[in-house]
């Protein structure tokens, strides 16, 4: 039965597609100011009643057409609307040449090159908790996508609650979203914006000419060499962020008529320390591209190489306490002063060389193959301290603060008056003298390892990835669109030593497990084919493994075109396996540690399908429903992957089962989108980390059979009141929460304890780290290309991420109810207080933006755009936030939430020369 399915599917794939190309009405729609073209342009022909969208060329066609008058309707987020009249004759196709349009430079153009900074790499307390900000839709004309994707992303907005594994993202018709965590790395684009400003969205599951698609929608960002314009750009921007300068230059020069084009970007930030205290920033990028025309046009062939090399250190969280006792919301733990001189010990190295081999080869009139193939690697490290038989050195240890010594009045002041009148640091930030001190003096009187280290913790990822699509106009009314995906990744995770701080060795044992079982020397050991090793600078210690995963996917789909109706449906086929390989034979797990493990197999599909009613040319009804089955991320199903090829029991596909009503519509003056949706997820897994302190160790605690709803109301209008005037409004408010309780599997690292299984009761919880109500009324002006827009946000419903340990039955054994015997009011308030989820307060925040753009001779420009977020200063809004897993009935105030507060005034001044 696969057989034959596959050999159905390929034979769609290449069904004939070269019939007579009917009467229609076709163009082209680019930007007036760059001559770039513009994809995702809604365009309408009224009196046929019929609407295309502009691809990645800015083009578009209508056919078959009834001869006439008639008028072509250009809308879209980032455009001056337009409409054309236009006589189509009776017999022959009217092509509309060149159509040029005003693009309104809005700030989400700068996203794509900015968008990892609001990134946060996990701590190993935090692993497991969504700390990212989702990448928004770059490309995306829809009203709201647009203005959400920039206005939104500063609160940790995610549109519709997905995690960023359910969006795809291609570069020149590849996927790039990695097989370990499912999502793309935007800082291998950072500073490239020049070479990220091209490209194609699809919204949601709607149909597409780059991919199936996914629920949270599709970009294909158009690199080609020969789809830049001919002309150069540099670029200087200034701001208030983890960095404060930004410079880019670039060059294209178009196709040319010998049929080549080449490409080239260079980029760069910096800062010595940002906006936030011991964060800064160092990074330089380059982009070289090159592509030939062959036979006329025929055939294209494009080369591209690009990567961003960054070096960054990073802000922690930390509780409310501390944020109150030094009076500062965008405190930073994460540094101390070694020498005089701030040193972050949280600091990330990354650097994503790319390459990618592109073919577009035109096989008829209506029918195109597109082919790329891309090879990546990630070099991604994460520094961190360590300490052994020494006192923890983090200054918001909760040891430390005044609230731990609650019980001793003269101990809680005198730490209170510590932490508010410290004036050299030593109290609020890390002590790296302190740290040294205590090495060397292990080195005069001890044996000279390390109590203090540095360690890099690396996640690197080579990816090899193939992708090639097929688009056909079968007939008039039908398009198929079919393709095969295939890709194979290697995960290199490990930890080395980055600086000893004076000491002279790091022993390679676990120091949890020697506290237990010390008089065991194998269980303590992290290789047991090297044990008792003495490690020194860049020696890969403690954890070294490999992940493995490959993966092959074939799918089509069609779309039919009709006067009043619209249609389109579609299917996926995916294999993928992964297994995990250990580089050393671990102490607690000897027997299934070392060497290839287990081989695990997943068949998944997915299906969707679609209709649209066109009322008439300017209301439209749309439908979409979806249902697909996705192998679970390797990332979240082993058990504890740094010692143990173990993973959960009775692994399965998560399922994922989506759909939208949508009402469009195109007036002369008001244009947007209102949607209802409602997704369902089942059998989800997910992996966090965090350290036990009565088990004196780290961890793991796996979930299982996860199911979540999503649900809610997307709006998005915009009022063009004349040509100078235009309004948004904009906002979404749903339920994001969780359907169940589902199963969780517990290990302890040190191997003091067993592997333990108990359901975690987190039905009726929300989905934490973010807004789940948004919303932005938008003021916009334009006048002979000055721009100007004021935004009003506002955000509610964001609820803190929760601990699924906290919901554990066992923690809370005896604790009875009021009302019955052997009540105790403080245990019942202690439980009442780990299980309750913490609600944010809602606000508002106010965004300006001003720009202007000069004309000079030969179409030169200089474009200025100064945009300014959270104009009023507020520093009292918290964008997210995660429970501790620890808990302690006795004193539960010890193990607070820690929380993530928005910067102040922010300000972005970019200026740019176009030649």
């Amino acid at each position: 039965m696969k057989q034959k399915l596959w050999l159905w599917l390929f034979c769609l794939c290449a069904l004939p597609a070269f019939a007579q190309t009917p009467a229609g009405v076709s163009g082209k729609v680019i930007d007036e100011l760059t001559g770039d073209p513009i994809a995702g342009v809604m365009v309408v022909l009224r009196e046929n009643n019929q609407t295309a969208y502009t691809g990645e060329d800015g083009a578009f066609v209508f056919h078959p057409v009834t001869h006439g008058k008639d008028v072509l309707s250009l809308n879209a987020a980032d455009i001056q609307s337009k409409e054309i009249p236009v006589d189509i004759p009776r017999e022959s196709s009217l092509d509309l040449g060149i159509i040029q349009v005003t693009r309104r430079p809005m700030p989400v153009q700068q996203l794509a090159g900015v968008i990892d900074e609001a990134q946060r790499a996990t701590e190993d307390d935090d692993t497991g908790l969504s700390q990212d900000v989702s990448a928004m839709v770059i490309f995306s004309n829809d009203v709201f996508l647009q203005n959400a994707g920039y206005q939104f992303s500063q609160f940790r907005f995610r549109s519709r609650g997905y995690e960023n594994r359910f969006e795809d993202r291609y570069i020149n018709g590849v996927n790039f979203n990695d097989q370990i965590r499912g999502v793309f790395n935007y800082s291998s684009i950072g500073a490239l914006n020049d070479m990220t400003r091209n490209g194609d969205a699809v919204n949601y599951f709607a149909p597409s000419s780059f991919t199936f698609g996914s629920i949270g929608g599709s970009e294909n960002i158009n690199m080609r060499a020969g789809n830049y314009t001919r002309g150069g750009k540099v670029t200087l921007s200034l701001t208030n962020r983890n960095y404060y300068a930004r410079a880019m230059g670039s060059y294209s020069t178009g196709m040319q008529d010998n049929g080549w084009a080449f490409t080239a970007s260079v980029g760069g930030r910096y800062s010595h320390e940002g906006h936030i205290e011991g964060v800064f920033y160092r990074n330089i990028s380059y982009f070289v591209g090159l592509e030939k025309e062959i036979a006329g046009g025929k055939h294209r062939i494009s080369f591209v190489t690009f990567g961003s090399p960054v070096e960054r250190g990073q802000q922690g969280s930390s509780y409310q306490e501390v944020y109150d006792l030094v009076d500062n919301n965008l405190y930073n733990p994460n540094w101390g002063y070694q020498n005089g001189k701030k040193r972050n010990a949280r600091v990330v190295k990354s650097f994503d060389p790319t390459a990618i081999l592109s073919h577009v080869w035109k096989l008829g009139e209506n029918t195109t193959l597109t082919s790329g193939v891309a090879a990546h690697y990630s070099r991604y490290g994460g520094s961190a301290l360590n300490w052994y038989n020494g006192p923890d050195p983090r200054p918001d240890y909760y040891r430390y603060l005044p609230s731990y010594n609650r019980d001793n009045q003269k101990a809680f002041d005198y730490y209170t008056y510590l932490w508010k009148t410290s004036s050299d640091e030593s109290i609020a930030q890390l002590d790296w003298d302190k740290m040294w001190e205590a090495n060397h003096l292990n080195n005069l009187q001890g044996d000279g390892s390390a109590i203090y280290m540095m360690e890099e913790r690396r996640k690197d990822l080579f990816e090899t990835a193939l992708n090639s699509t097929l688009n056909t106009q079968l007939s008039p009314e039908v398009k198929l669109t079919a393709g095969i995906g295939l890709k194979h990744s290697l995960s290199k995770q490990f930890k080395t030593v980055d600086d000893l701080l004076g000491a002279q060795y790091v022993l390679d044992i676990d120091k949890f497990a020697e506290r237990d079982f010390a008089g065991d020397r194998e269980l303590i050991q992290n290789d047991l084919e090297r044990p008792d090793r003495k490690v020194y600078t860049d020696d890969v210690f403690g954890y070294d493994f490999r992940f493995r995963v490959n993966s092959a996917d074939i799918w089509w789909q069609q779309e039919h075109t009709y006067r009043n109706i619209d249609l389109y449906y579609g299917a996926k086929l995916k294999y993928t396996q992964f297994q995990r390989e250990g580089k050393m034979r671990n102490g607690r797990y000897p027997a299934n540690s070392l060497g290839k493990g287990k081989m695990h197999r997943f068949t998944d599909y997915a299906t969707k399908a679609g209709i649209t009613y066109k009322l008439n040319g300017r209301h439209f009804f749309t439908g979409n429903i979806s249902y697909q089955t996705m192998a679970p991320l390797v990332d979240n199903v082993y058990i504890s992957p740094r010692i143990t090829d173990l993973t959960v029991n009775n692994m399965k596909s998560v399922r994922v089962f989506s759909a939208d009503l949508n009402y469009i519509f195109s007036l002369p003056s008001l244009m947007g989108r209102v949607s209802v949706f409602n997704t369902h997820f089942y059998d989800d897994v997910d992996h966090m980390s965090y350290y036990h302190d009565s088990e004196r160790t780290f961890v793991n605690h796996v979930l299982s059979g996860i199911e979540k709803v999503h649900q809610g109301i997307e709006v998005g209008l915009n009022y063009k009141l004349n040509e100078n005037w235009n309004f948004d409004v904009i906002g979404t408010t749903g339920e994001y929460y969780y359907a169940n309780n589902p199963e969780g599997v517990i290990s302890y690292e040190n191997g003091k304890g067993d592997i333990m299984a108990e359901t975690a009761y987190m039905k009726d919880y929300y989905v934490g780290g973010m807004p789940q109500t948004m919303g932005t009324f938008g003021i916009n002006f334009f006048y002979d290309y000055w721009f100007l827009n004021l935004n009003i946000n506002g955000f509610a419903g964001n609820y803190i991420e929760i601990a699924p340990f906290r919901r554990l039955a066992s923690n809370y054994a005896g604790i009875q109810p009021p009302g019955t015997g052997g009540f105790d009011e403080n245990l019942y308030d202690a439980y009442r207080f780990f299980t309750h989820q913490e609600k944010f307060k809602g606000g508002y925040t106010l965004d300006l933006g001003i720009g202007k753009i000069w004309y000079l001779a030969n179409r030169n420009s200089i474009n200025f755009n100064l945009s300014v977020n959270n104009l009023l200063n507020r520093t009292d809004i918290r964008t997210g936030g995660y429970e501790q897993a620890r808990i302690n009935l006795d004193y539960p105030n010890r193990f607070a939430s820690k929380y993530y507060y928005m910067q102040g005034i922010n300000c972005f001044l970019n200026m740019s020369y176009r030649f």
